[in-house]
């Protein structure tokens, strides 16, 4: 027992020494206040990372308090070129406590050129801690994906032939307008195998990559059933195009045409004057009859002429 209080009053000055100096570092509230400096205290968020090429686009940004109170903050978004930031870009708030928002509406425009890439923005806060003394400052990146987008268009869209009979072959032309701001990719166009058509004779056409402000001509054909009554039908042309996000799209476009089980005579044939007579006698005695007085009325104008020059003549023979 005397040996135990021996060894607690001679006591190793070096173990001495080392626990004091944990105990300090573990209740110290100026190193608790050093570690939470260096984290976090705000929380950036945006409703979207997507823009839409060559479009306003509206993106909902908040700024969250998830730590210390905070004063003095002053936050500020820099977007690069050749993005464009319509609205303020700065915001400042004298006290900031945690759970505090900050919401801004912001409208950003990408330009065409720009699609299929990605921008990268920056957010810098500075404030203070409250009990600090010294400013603090937190960046924060934002990045966007820049979207491109298809408009597809069919028009001047043509029926070859129209009419046309039963079992014929049946051709459809067109042309395709991107007015987007990418190519589509893979397009093609087929017609639907709606009756009259035969669905194993349609033959679609391959259109490839569409261009932009590029027309892009095709062709699809398919006969029709050799049962088919005359009457007026609608086709329905399909076009299938896929996007720069891989998805697949399908444009639909209707045209009619028409079916008769005879083509009308497009020449007039001449009929002989046997069988008109035949056919119409009183109409081809009536013909002639007034050829015939044409023919009087020419000759007898020819002879008035003749006759007015003759005695012209003979005035002028006998003067001399």
């Amino acid at each position: 027992m005397s040996r135990s209080i021996g060894w607690i009053k001679k006591p190793d000055l070096h173990v001495l020494a080392l626990l004091v100096f944990v105990c300090i570092i573990a209740i110290s509230p100026a190193v608790t206040r050093s570690y939470a400096q260096t984290s976090s205290n705000l929380s950036i968020t945006s409703s979207t990372n997507l823009l839409v090429a060559s479009k306003n686009c509206t993106v909902l940004l908040e700024i969250e308090n998830v730590g210390n109170f905070l004063k003095e903050l002053d936050v500020a978004l820099a977007l690069p070129s050749p993005l464009v930031l319509f609205g303020d870009n700065h915001w400042s708030r004298s006290t900031f406590a945690h759970g505090d928002v900050i919401r801004a509406n912001l409208t950003i425009f990408a330009p065409a050129f720009t699609a299929g890439t990605t921008i990268q923005g920056s957010i810098v806060a500075v404030y203070k801690v409250i009990g600090e003394s010294n400013p603090s400052t937190e960046t924060h990146t934002i990045s966007f994906l820049i979207r491109g987008w298809v408009d597809l268009r069919v028009y001047e869209v043509s029926v070859s032939p129209d009419p046309v009979l039963p079992g014929g072959e049946l051709t459809i032309s067109g042309n395709i307008l991107n007015r987007g701001v990418i190519p589509a990719m893979y397009a093609n166009v087929t017609i639907a195998a709606d009756p009259p058509l035969v669905a194993n004779s349609i033959k679609p056409t391959y259109v490839g990559e569409v261009d932009t402000n590029a027309p892009a001509p095709f062709s699809v054909t398919a006969l029709v059933d050799p049962s088919t009554t005359a009457g007026t039908y609608r086709a329905t042309i399909l076009l299938y195009y896929r996007d720069d996000l891989q998805l697949d799209h399908t444009i639909v476009t209707a045209i009619s045409y028409t079916v008769v089980a005879k083509l009308p005579q497009t020449e007039t044939t001449k009929t002989s004057i046997v069988e008109q007579a035949l056919s119409n006698p009183i109409q081809l005695l009536s013909n002639l009859l007034s050829n015939q007085v044409v023919l009087l009325g020419l000759g007898g104008l020819i002879l008035a002429i003749v006759g007015m020059y003759l005695r012209r003549r003979r005035q002028h023979a006998a003067e001399t």
